[in-house]
């Protein structure tokens, strides 16, 4: 297990794996989906077969499974079609996010534009859309498209306003992450009920799984100054080298503490600022406060193994190192 003490420092554990009961043979099952869809020979195939070894931990689908079993939902094709679609898209939107980024890493390998070129990431993220649309396309039911089509356009307004007005306060902060990550996990959440035919709890789930990833995303704005190189599958210093301005440089800055050019600063300097004066810490709590308001919306449901395995991923988000 990991542990994390009162300062939300981590100290140990398993690298930040989900650890949870779920069927396993239900995500095996998202994966023989997301191979069938993605199945090509030649160069094609390689870089699919390079873009599948960098495989994180499948939590978006997980997410679907979890939320529709929790509405009482029947397995079917269209749970394991959906659940295997939105982790396509979330793939894809990785491959496009490290090209607008020039990430090196993803996942401790090469990203998939340094190993194969921008062009051929554009196409093969392209792909991996069409793919996910392919699956969602199969299910009955119509919010399905309608939900995902709307994530994917808050998805990338976020990264285009990201683009041409870089953000420096808080306000536009919370509207870049909510677009950027919370939407498309509340979406997942929502997805669940949605195929488990439960209307009254489509709206509590989107507003758990966006909860849920405003906590993530501020966990990751601390590991960005706090991780460790080769435990993040990628760099420690990636926000700061690209002088991104997150949740802790923003209240660092309008804190006084460190000057409006900072990333002209040394990358050990301002990490150093950041935690003496409590500035990480105080991110990596509010991560945690938006924990507790998903699993109090969690209570709603009655107690079940399912309700339980939920609530560990929620207090896994500040559990990890990754």
């Amino acid at each position: 297990m990991l542990l994390v003490d009162n300062r939300g420092k981590l100290t140990g554990g398993m690298r930040g794996i989900i650890l949870i009961s779920i069927n396993f043979d239900a995500l095996q099952e998202v994966q023989e989906r997301m191979t069938q869809v993605l199945q090509a020979e030649g160069k094609v195939g390689e870089v699919l077969e390079h873009i599948h070894r960098a495989s994180g931990k499948r939590l978006r689908p997980l997410l679907v499974l979890l939320t529709f079993d929790l509405c009482g939902g029947v397995r079917t094709d269209d749970v394991l079609n959906v659940a295997a679609g939105v982790e396509l898209v979330h793939m894809a939107s990785l491959i496009h996010d490290d090209i607008i980024d020039n990430s090196d890493l993803r996942r401790g390998q090469e990203t998939v534009h340094r190993r194969f070129g921008a062009q051929v990431a554009v196409l093969v993220g392209d792909k991996l859309f069409a793919a996910a649309f392919h699956l969602f396309s199969l299910t009955k039911h119509r919010e399905v498209l309608k939900t995902m089509t709307s994530i994917i356009q808050e998805m990338c307004s976020g990264e285009i306003n990201q683009l041409l007005a870089p953000l420096s306060d808080e306000e536009d902060y919370w509207t870049y992450i909510h677009q950027k990550t919370a939407c498309l996990i509340g979406g997942c959440c929502r997805l669940g009920a949605v195929l488990a035919e439960s209307p009254s709890q489509e709206d509590v789930l989107q507003e758990f799984g966006e909860n849920l990833g405003l906590a993530f995303q501020l966990t990751d704005d601390v590991l960005d100054y706090r991780g460790v190189d080769g435990k993040l599958g990628k760099k420690i210093g990636i926000d700061f080298a690209e002088k991104l301005w997150t949740l802790p440089t923003i209240r660092g800055f309008r804190r006084g503490l460190i000057p409006l050019d900072w990333y002209e600063q040394d990358f050990s300097t301002i990490r150093s600022v950041l935690e003496r004066d409590g500035i990480l810490d105080e991110v990596w709590q509010l991560a945690g406060d938006y924990v507790t308001k998903s699993a109090s919306l969690l209570q709603r449901f009655p107690i079940s193994t399912t309700q339980k395995q939920l609530l560990r991923i929620t207090q896994q988000i500040v559990n990890r190192e990754y």
